[in-house]
């Protein structure tokens, strides 16, 4: 009977974080270490950059980012449980001081003092977020999108990741 009334505990608490998960804009999908390391590199990423990544989930861009490419990195998530894991995963690391994850909206999270913004999100998620970011970068500055092209801009590259999908790097121009 225990074990019975456990499965139901845990079914009722996998319903409401898949639940959770649907409200937003993009779903939670751990990317492999592969294409981690294939978006930092074609994301040009180096120890002079600020890495801001929309969306961290559990935070692996950021720590790589920091880890192995000399960056400071900033990990932006919604979701509480993600926070603290990605936290506990920068403290793990010993990267307090290149990295940090802040719990926080993607759509409202200040990126201009970011020199590369990461975004694996949706269509959708890019499509809103594809103005701030234009108004918010400077020149120079790199946006790396992994599988979802943000529509209406010309990448300077497209890679690919281990899986096949595409990764777009796009370049911020100067205004005029």
């Amino acid at each position: 009977m225990t074990v019975v009334v456990l499965l139901a505990i845990l079914a009722a608490v996998s319903l409401l974080w898949l639940g959770w998960n649907l409200t937003f804009d993009a779903l939670w999908q751990p990317t492999d270490r592969v294409t981690v390391r294939r978006i930092l590199l074609l994301g040009e990423v180096g120890p002079s950059d600020h890495v801001v990544d929309l969306g961290c989930g559990d935070g692996r861009i950021v720590v790589s980012a920091a880890r192995d490419f000399g960056a400071r990195a900033t990990g932006v998530e919604v979701d509480p449980c993600r926070v603290l894991w990605a936290r506990a995963w920068v403290l793990l690391a010993g990267l307090r001081r290149r990295a940090r994850i802040v719990r926080g909206n993607m759509y409202t999270h200040d990126v201009s003092n970011a020199s590369v913004v990461v975004l694996f999100l949706s269509a959708t998620a890019n499509f809103k977020l594809q103005e701030r970011i234009r108004k918010e970068l400077s020149p120079g500055a790199r946006v790396v999108s992994y599988y979802h092209p943000i529509w209406g801009w010309e990448p300077e590259l497209i890679g690919e990741a281990r899986d096949g999908y595409p990764i777009y790097v796009y370049r911020m121009k100067d205004a005029a």
